[in-house]
């Protein structure tokens, strides 16, 4: 991340990275003001990086604004509570009858009956949209979720009304996670550059506001990177899926990134680190540890990594760098699925790998009449062998895939729609970005309602039980 460029520099650089990879640009959320950001921009210029010479690849086998004065409960439409689930490449059309519904009223989706809620107003600001889909919405027990707000501000809504229950003062960049079992906690970084981030971990107090420093690293990280000044995962990584193994880029005050560090919060010990060289081609985009803690993966423009917690044994997980997720797989096995954009024979196919065995699996070809941008979610960690897939940005109208929220089965390639989203803005903030909570039960996507503009709100779909 470099926020001293100018935005022109960096609108050249997402450019050559769409010619490079694939359609896709980068989806991790940036800051365009210089050093003391206030806000979020779209992706931002990605620093050098390296991998090291010996990296191996795997033996794979291809197989909001005002909120409503009076308590509104969401609750499921009841004609809509058990429709009948729409399974395959399902190539119903959005309905032309569909109109933008009113905040915090369900009603079931036009095609395929999901009751689906507009949960956030963006009036009298840009938007109030779902932060990531690789990051977690809802708090640990499901009572609130969070959201980006126009004002570059996190704030957290009531699941059951919708009300809005805290504006935060974490930093546009700090990368918000939410504790993994105290639903009134999320911890973040301190902010994205030499300004004002640093090698600490915090905690902020959703209830009284209040933020403590979980951990700080500054003294241990620079015993092995001296020039270490501040750590990020830039915006697209999360913790294991019981918050206690990290993983960041370490960045010095040039703003490049030197170093990769793995953490561990319950034993507090930094588990491993390697050194980033910028000596050689690869750039980095994000690092992430995977859901079970075992594995630390990081992308590169050129390729996908992953190593053990340790960061030893680095080994190439796919020779490209698209939009993606770590799930859990159906064994329970991290499991990282992503859409192959490259000429390869698995290019158009949505692709899963198992971390563990190494086993490699096709599921979907969007090549296959269609041709759509995608976001994946892979944070049901309740609901082993299920990931949450949302389209954009489609270049065949009409297609099956376009502008939809689907969920994958990773156990026998099963796809279930849930929902049109009726978006059709193609800026980075109205990007679909779906989300599902830990057990599947409640999907979350951003969506400008027709109005192509960058005003995008949160929906959310109740999802029945679904079953492997």
């Amino acid at each position: 991340m470099n926020t001293t460029r100018p935005a022109s520099l960096r609108a050249f650089a997402s450019l050559l990275l769409v010619i490079g990879v694939g359609v896709f640009a980068l989806a991790a959320l940036r800051t365009n003001a210089p050093r003391a950001a206030v806000e979020l921009d779209a992706p931002a210029e990605v620093a050098p990086a390296i991998k090291s010479a010996t990296t191996r690849p795997w033996n794979t086998t291809t197989t909001q604004g005002p909120v409503a004065s009076t308590t509104h409960l969401v609750e499921p439409n009841p004609a809509a509570e058990s429709p009948e689930l729409v399974l395959g490449a399902d190539p119903r059309a959005p309905s032309s009858s569909w109109s933008k519904p009113a905040v915090l009223e369900p009603q079931p989706d036009p095609v395929y009956g999901l009751p689906v809620t507009r949960m956030t107003s963006a009036e009298g600001t840009r938007f109030n949209r779902n932060t990531y889909s690789r990051r977690q919405a809802e708090n640990a027990d499901g009572t609130a979720f969070v959201t980006y707000h126009g004002e570059a501000e996190y704030r957290v809504y009531s699941t059951a009304t919708g009300e809005q229950i805290a504006a935060t003062d974490i930093h546009p960049d700090g990368e918000p996670q939410w504790h993994p079992t105290n639903p009134d906690r999320i911890r973040h970084v301190t902010g994205p550059n030499a300004s004002v981030g640093s090698l600490t971990l915090l905690e902020t107090t959703i209830s009284t506001g209040t933020t403590t420093t979980l951990v700080d690293l500054t003294d241990r990280i620079q015993a092995r990177f001296p020039d270490a000044l501040y750590m990020i995962d830039r915006a697209e990584g999360s913790p294991s899926a019981d918050g206690t193994r990290y993983a960041w880029i370490i960045y010095n005050d040039d703003e490049n990134p030197i170093a990769i560090v793995s953490y561990d919060l319950a034993a507090d010990e930094i588990l491993g680190s390697v050194p980033v060289d910028p000596s050689v081609e690869f750039r980095l985009d994000w690092v992430s540890a995977s859901p079970t803690g075992d594995f630390v993966m990081a992308s590169f423009w050129e390729g996908t990594v992953a190593w053990d917690a340790d960061m030893t044994n680095e080994r190439l997980i796919f020779a490209g760098a698209e939009h993606s997720d770590i799930a859990l797989g159906p064994t329970g096995n991290d499991t990282y699925v992503y859409i192959d954009f490259t000429a390869s024979q698995n290019g158009g196919w949505i692709v899963a790998v198992d971390l563990v065995t190494g086993e490699t699996r096709r599921y979907v070809d969007l090549y296959d009449n269609a041709n759509t941008s995608i976001h994946f979610s892979g944070k049901a960690y309740d609901k082993p062998g299920w990931v949450v897939a949302s389209t954009y940005n489609c270049k065949e109208p009409g297609a099956w895939s376009c502008e939809k929220v689907f969920a994958l089965n990773l156990a026998d390639g099963a796809i279930v729609n849930l929902a049109h989203t009726y978006n059709c803005g193609n800026e980075y903030w109205t990007e679909t970005h779906a989300v599902t909570n830990s057990d599947l039960s409640r999907v979350y996507f951003n969506s400008d309602g027709g109005s192509c503009g960058i005003d995008a709100e949160v929906y959310r779909i109740d999802v029945p039980a679904l079953t492997n």
